[in-house]
């Protein structure tokens, strides 16, 4: 928006952060019409030109004194730009005892006392969310509301083993605290911006500012991708619409400790290209992701999804947003260990269940143990584990534990590694050299 500066004749930019100084403009509620007479839903609705020469505002105004002189009033309220929610009988005693509330305003509550009340949300600069932005700011604020107020989600009556929200980033904090809240038996799929670009500046920066929860039960993968809707038609879809029937194929055909990547289990077959979503034009931006780039992202542990000639769309990275500082060392850097531990938690769950009120002694010990061990010998026997050791004796159920009426298992478990970088060194030999030797040390 500008405003026109008749003494130089120039129009000039309006800062919509600016709320303090005489160039600054106010967003907010003013009024609906001329009168406060006019019924919001039945009645027609009034041209803005009445309003032009009308003083009369809603009680909810803005106080003009606090404002410096000169400053402007948008006035949100008939806007058609910004959410609004209809709230019925919004003008009433309770909410305005006092009348009037502010200079300009009735002494009197409007005849009409339901309303439109502008719910459009800031940035952090200051400025309002307008258009696409009002919508999606009420949109995540609801989203967020549903998964951290159900109750129902937190129950173990319900068995599920994934979590996403495609196409909302900004809801991979309320999915984590429900994984948690859930004793981290699922693991979250979670999405990059839409619009983030192919450049590694961008990812870095995207990294570091959006991308702040880090959990072990967590992964984030890019970019997004073009695909066909029902009805035929090109839509863009965030980088979790492949992934989430990546990782259920490879549930489908493996098994959850394998990784859902590469071009046995990781090959993605509903999209047709992948890219980004241009911010300004809203354009869909096909692109590769080659392998610098695909460096860059497995660094700032975002997992990419890449283009392979000969093969197709590949999901091509399984790192978890494990906090950096703990990655050293630590095997829930990878999804396929994350998601073995899971599934432990969750039969180890039933297993220690059925084991509940009955006598604390050797015999109870005994059979945890046997039926815990039975367990991971399977998950040995399928690839899950190199090995596994299980304690459950005098030595870490002392006599004080079982005073407290508790029972102790201590598991340690070698979890099964995957192959991410295939080393393949090529050397040069004199003929005959080869053939008479025997290991790899003496062709050196």
């Amino acid at each position: 928006m500008y405003r026109y500066d008749k003494s130089s004749r120039v129009w000039n930019l309006i800062n919509n952060a600016d709320r303090l100084s005489q160039n600054g403009i106010v967003f907010a509620d003013a009024r609906w019409d001329s009168t406060g007479t006019t019924d919001p839903i039945t009645d027609t609705l009034p041209d803005v030109t009445t309003m032009l020469t009308s003083n009369y505002i809603d009680q909810d105004a803005p106080d003009f004194r606090l404002y410096p002189r000169g400053s402007l009033l948008f006035n949100t309220r008939r806007s058609g730009y910004s959410v609004k929610k209809f709230v019925n009988n919004y003008f009433n005693n309770s909410a305005f005892p006092s009348l009037p509330t502010i200079p300009g305003a009735g002494s009197v509550l409007p005849e009409q006392t339901s309303t439109w009340v502008t719910q459009i949300g800031y940035k952090t600069n200051g400025e309002p969310k307008m258009g696409r932005h009002s919508q999606r700011n009420e949109i995540v604020a609801a989203l967020k509301a549903a998964i951290d107020s159900n109750t129902d989600l937190r129950e173990e009556g319900y068995n599920f083993n994934l979590l996403a929200a495609p196409g909302y980033p900004e809801l991979i904090p309320n999915l984590v605290a429900l994984n948690n809240d859930r004793g981290q038996t699922g693991f979250v799929i979670g999405d990059t911006n839409m619009q983030l670009q192919n450049s590694a500046a961008e990812i870095i920066n995207y990294e570091d500012t959006e991308l702040p929860t880090p959990s072990p039960y967590l992964a984030v993968y890019y970019p997004s991708a073009l695909t066909n809707d029902l009805s035929g038609n090109e839509v863009a879809v965030p980088a979790s619409h492949m992934m989430l029937r990546t990782f259920l194929y490879n549930d489908q055909v493996a098994y959850q400790w394998f990784a859902p990547a590469g071009t046995r289990r990781g090959l993605i077959d509903n999209a047709n290209a992948i890219g980004y979503v241009d911010s300004e034009t809203g354009m869909f931006m096909r692109t590769g992701i080659n392998n610098a780039l695909r460096d860059t992202l497995y660094d700032n542990r975002i997992n990419p999804i890449t283009l392979l000639n000969g093969v197709g769309i590949v999901a091509y990275g399984q790192k978890t947003r494990n906090s950096a500082i703990s990655n050293a060392g630590s095997s829930l850097d990878r999804v396929n260990v994350a998601r073995l531990v899971n599934y432990l938690r969750t039969i180890m769950g039933g297993v220690a269940n059925q084991f509940i009120f009955e006598p604390n002694d050797k015999i109870t010990r005994d059979q945890v143990k046997t039926a815990i061990e039975g367990l991971l010998n399977d998950l040995v026997a399928k690839r899950g584990v190199y090995d596994y050791l299980v304690v459950c004796d005098e030595t870490n159920n002392t006599s004080d534990r079982i005073a407290r009426n508790e029972l102790y298992v201590d598991v340690a478990i070698e979890p099964m590694k995957a192959v991410e970088f295939i080393y393949i060194p090529i050397r040069l030999k004199n003929p005959g050299t080869i053939s008479g030797s025997t290991t790899a040390a003496e062709t050196a």
